[in-house]
């Protein structure tokens, strides 16, 4: 199964620095709902779904594996944006560091599904609205490609929810 769509990602090149993109794509990298924070909540469902659920458990590891290539993105995407890519987010000049409390932590195999589905909508939500606010078509291009990926993610998981849930 492919967890990633068959498309390149953009080349991060030729980037203009602009601080106002910079914090919204630095808050993809470590802030509440971000890539960090699927990456984390990915690992745990992959322990919690253990060899009892083998289908989801490698779903979820290879989930994580695409998640920590935006992160990797948005990280040097926000870096040639003028940010400080650390695993934080920028809000009213206030920095604040990532954390794992940002997450749900369900253990039961259908809400811990759910919850994965609802992270994933949240990051589609945020891209698209990021990519219609943002007027630099480099950046823009790389949120949607990006965008591509979260959405076959959640059609994975909605089928995962289906045969489990």
């Amino acid at each position: 199964m492919k967890y990633h769509v068959n498309a390149p990602y953009p080349k991060i090149t030729g980037i203009t620095p602009n601080v106002t993109y910079g914090k919204m794509i630095l808050d993809n990298v470590g802030g509440m709902n971000s890539e960090m924070t699927t990456i984390s909540l990915y690992l745990y469902n992959n322990v919690i779904a253990g060899d009892k659920y083998e289908e989801i458990r490698t779903a979820f590891l290879q989930l994580s594996m695409v998640e920590m290539r935006h992160l990797d993105m948005f990280s040097e995407l926000a870096f040639k944006l003028g940010m400080d890519p650390r695993l934080w987010t920028c809000t009213d000049d206030y920095n604040e560091y990532w954390s794992p409390s940002y997450n749900n932590y369900p253990n039961q195999i259908d809400a811990l599904i759910e919850n994965a589905i609802i992270s994933e909508q949240k990051a589609i939500e945020k891209y698209t609205q990021q990519a219609c606010v943002i007027n630099d078509q480099k950046v823009v291009t790389i949120l949607r490609r990006i965008i591509l990926d979260e959405e076959l993610h959640l059609k994975i998981l909605n089928t995962l929810y289906k045969k489990y849930g």
